[in-house]
């Protein structure tokens, strides 16, 4: 283990120890409604009591692989001390069984907040300031409790029944409980030490658009760091946009550290003022911290009380949302009474086999409205000749009707599993330097055999119940290639031939199916519709096909075969 994870490690929590045992025999698990890096999370039913729970299970060998041993204790630790927080989901019950440890959780319906902001383009202001105000309540019962978050993001912000929020996901959760940080057991500790900073420094935790520079840099743990992830959320909540955007992580990272970002001229003012406020450098500066007043003062902003309009506090929960529930958007099936007793409890082979089952019965082809809708990140264009970002929609007809950009491939190329990736290169007359650029400043530039990145991105890649984090680079050839970006090791490539064919199942989850195989593939900041609309206009651009299309049962990967489509084989490669 290393040094930082043992850093971060929290000494052995009494609260913990009092968390219920169960067995997974007492449960029916009905059906997957979510994944991680290392974990699954499932809706289960317990069987004595009815009683619907969201049932985390972590897979132990890869967060022993992994070196995340001591996230998942510490999420334990701090699950334990919110059991009487109202805006934290509650950690009911733990077991385990010798591949996975188990988690029961508070199921919450209606899904996450960036669900219901993606599906409605951005959140009326009325939504936001109310959302806004309970992530505020929300955080403060989290300091209170020396607890910070450092991945708040709006995919962490559950939905209840009656749509209020619940926060989740504490793996990246600090517990500030050192001699810097904490009253000292004997209640004798004064306000000078009360005050003093905490010495302990961050270890790299969270996601680059919601990250605050600290975290980065690896610098003081502050509770500032939540209130940096507030501005952010309550930008994307208002627009539907991240702040802090770029073309690869790398890009992001370098907005954040330098506090870089630009608010539309149309901003209304007070959102403006509050994010201006929360999103400083400085962890003492943000609105909210201790240094500034506290909350109480980040409370008392205009925004919260504007016009006729009153937050108030302390009663939020009693409120109705202002936000409708979508049934598009929950995760409860409808199950009778009698497929509920039908339905065995535990978790063997056949409850495994009947869970992938139901998750791929759910994949069937939506047809091509349902994946080309929506903007995309990459374009790529004939007239300019280069790889432009762009939030402009573009058609198949407007594709078919331009010129090719790819040169032709070799007419020698032969499939081979251990021969490198024949690239039709991009026709740029920047070509040479954006490859250079790359080499130089993208950490991943070594595992794509010197062809140009048409886009990268995390992706969780799902092989039986459990996900594999993964950084996926799409290249010029056309080739995808993806990277345990914890390792850096290249796990593999994936066949790209004019058979490739490309299903979305929702915002976020995608397929990739490939003569003999299906690529299950999630987006964690659920932006399927991206990347499918890339992929598209990718393919169309070398194949000239629709890749959504029935996949062939007829092809054949045999090296005597002389179509065209094998003369630009990425071989398909496991490490």
């Amino acid at each position: 283990m290393s040094t930082s994870e043992t850093t971060t490690m929290t000494a052995p929590n009494p609260a913990a120890a009092r968390i219920p045992k169960k067995t997974v025999k007492d449960f029916k698990f009905i059906k997957e409604i979510g994944s991680g890096s290392y974990s699954t999370v499932f809706l289960a039913i317990e069987s004595g009591t009815n009683r619907e729970l969201a049932i985390k299970a972590v897979s132990k060998e890869l967060v022993t692989r992994t070196k995340k041993i001591s996230q998942v204790f510490r999420e334990k630790d701090i699950l334990a001390l919110l059991t009487d927080c109202s805006y934290a989901v509650k950690l009911y019950c733990t077991f385990q069984d010798e591949r996975t440890l188990y988690f029961g959780l508070t199921y919450c319906p209606n899904g996450d907040l960036l669900q219901y902001i993606t599906d409605a383009g951005h959140l009326e202001e009325e939504v936001v300031r109310f959302y806004a105000a309970e992530i505020i309540e929300a955080l403060e019962q989290l300091h209170n409790r020396h607890i910070v978050h450092r991945d708040l993001k709006p995919e962490n912000i559950l939905l209840t029944d009656d749509m209020h929020i619940q926060l989740t996901d504490f793996g990246s959760g600090v517990i500030m409980d050192n001699n810097d940080s904490s009253p000292q057991s004997n209640g004798t500790k004064n306000v000078d030490e009360e005050k003093k900073p905490i010495k302990r420094t961050n270890s790299f935790v969270g996601t680059a658009q919601f990250v605050a520079p600290e975290i980065l840099k690896r610098g003081a743990i502050h509770v500032g760091s939540d209130l940096w992830s507030l501005g952010c959320i309550i930008y994307q909540m208002t627009t539907g946009k991240h702040l802090f955007r770029g073309h690869h992580e790398y890009d992001i990272y370098n907005a954040v550290a330098r506090v870089s970002y630009k608010l539309p001229d149309d901003f209304p003012p007070l959102i403006t003022d509050l994010v201006q406020n929360l999103v400083r450098l400085e962890p003492s500066e943000r609105l909210g911290s201790e240094e500034t007043g506290g909350m109480e003062k980040l409370k008392s902003h205009a925004f919260f009380s504007q016009f006729s309009y009153d937050t108030k506090w302390g009663n939020l929960l009693n409120q109705r949302s202002p936000l409708e529930t979508k049934v598009k958007l929950s995760s409860r099936p409808k199950l009778s009474n009698d497929e509920l007793e039908t339905m065995s409890s535990g978790f063997d082979d056949r409850v495994e086999a009947r869970l992938i089952g139901l998750r791929m019965a759910s994949d069937a082809p939506n047809g091509i409205d349902a994946i080309v809708t929506g903007s995309s990140n990459i374009s790529l264009s004939n007239e300019t000749s280069s790889l432009h970002e762009t939030d402009n929609q573009s058609t198949l007809s407007d594709q078919s009707s331009t010129k090719s950009m790819y040169n032709s491939p070799s007419s020698n190329s032969s499939f081979n599993n251990n021969a490198p990736v024949v690239a039709r290169r991009l026709q740029m007359p920047d070509h040479a330097l954006s490859l250079s650029e790359q080499a130089s400043k993208n950490v991943y530039h070594k595992f794509v055999q010197n062809n140009l990145i048409i886009k990268q991105g995390i992706l969780d890649k799902k092989k039986g119940l459990f996900a594999k984090r993964r950084m996926f680079l799409i290249t010029e050839g056309p080739a995808i290639f993806y990277v345990d970006p914890d390792a850096m090791e290249l796990k593999g490539t994936i066949s790209w031939t004019a058979d490739l064919r490309i299903e979305q199942k929702d915002m976020k989850t995608f397929l990739i199916h490939v003569p003999g195989r299906t690529y299950y593939l999630t987006d964690p900041d659920q932006d399927a519709n991206t990347w499918c609309k890339s992929l598209i206009s990718i393919h169309y651009r070398y194949y000239n096909t629709d890749p959504n299309r029935k996949l062939s049962t007829t092809t054949s990967y045999s090296s005597s075969s002389s179509s065209s489509a094998m003369q630009t084989i990425v071989p398909v490669t496991e490490l």
